[in-house]
């Protein structure tokens, strides 16, 4: 479990290890995974994609195994109870089950073959998966000093509803440039990622305007637009035009949206 005991969600780190099966993947990439049984009409459950939030190594580097970062769904975007049988299926997982996975799928979400390129990463929730993956491949790569920077900004309720929180802050600072958003935190203003895209501006304008930053959204598809508007404010106090640089960025494979 990655969130804490008392928060509103429940977050699971999942490593599946293939054994001797052949399955490759990279960074940004989803697997389908098959749950058992039918549903209430007996045909078989639909497979559930799930991205990837290890890197092309493995969760644990020549061991064949990958990472899935999963949250137990429990009620709707309306707030209405319902039962996600994939993600309770994979939250109740015990050592040693056994599991049905299709894929990999995915060639929009891909991090950059050139190693000195630099991300923009914004997600919230567990669209923090992808993310993970591209960082940890970097952070493996720190020796061979290929360059590159890394830029996130990641948004959840409270410190204990965001995954990965600890090890995130224990990754050097000249290595990755972290900003936190909490919305729901007692005492303090709510602050989503798009308000701090808009106080980094400085940072963020740099990045949109470098030929080698390659941008990555991922999490509710409410934060879009969010992020949208703020993008199109940080050009706007920089002289600049968000609408003529967002097809820019997609002519050239460096905006990725990945929102569900």
């Amino acid at each position: 479990r990655l969130t804490g005991d008392g928060a509103s969600s429940d977050i699971r780190h999942i490593v599946l290890d293939f054994g001797q099966a052949a399955f490759p993947v990279l960074e940004g990439q989803t697997i389908g995974i098959l749950p058992p049984g039918t549903d209430a009409q007996g045909r078989p459950h639909h497979p559930r994609l799930y991205s990837v939030a290890s890197p092309r190594e493995g969760e644990r580097p020549r061991y064949n195994n990958l990472a899935l970062t999963v949250k137990r769904v429990t009620e709707d975007h309306d707030g209405h109870p319902v039962h996600g049988v994939a993600s309770n299926y994979l939250c109740d997982l015990a050592k040693g089950d056994r599991v049905n996975v299709i894929g990999p799928y995915g060639t929009s979400f891909l991090m950059p073959n050139h190693p000195g390129a630099n991300l923009l990463m914004v997600c919230t929730g567990t669209g923090s998966a992808p993310m993970r993956a591209m960082t940890e491949r970097r952070r493996r790569r720190i020796p061979l000093k290929e360059g590159g920077t890394l830029m996130l900004f990641f948004g959840a309720r409270a410190p204990e509803e965001l995954p990965y929180f600890g090890p995130l802050m224990k990754l050097p600072k000249d290595f990755i440039d972290i900003n936190f958003a909490f919305s729901r935190v007692p005492g303090q203003p709510k602050q989503y990622v798009q308000d701090l895209i808009r106080a980094r501006h400085d940072a963020v304008w740099r990045q949109l305007n470098a030929a080698d930053c390659y941008i990555y959204l991922c999490g509710l598809k409410g934060m879009e637009k969010g992020v949208d508007e703020a993008f199109r404010d940080v050009c706007r106090q920089h002289g600049g035009d968000w609408e003529a640089l967002l097809p820019q960025l997609r002519e050239t494979s460096r905006y990725h949206i990945e929102t569900y």
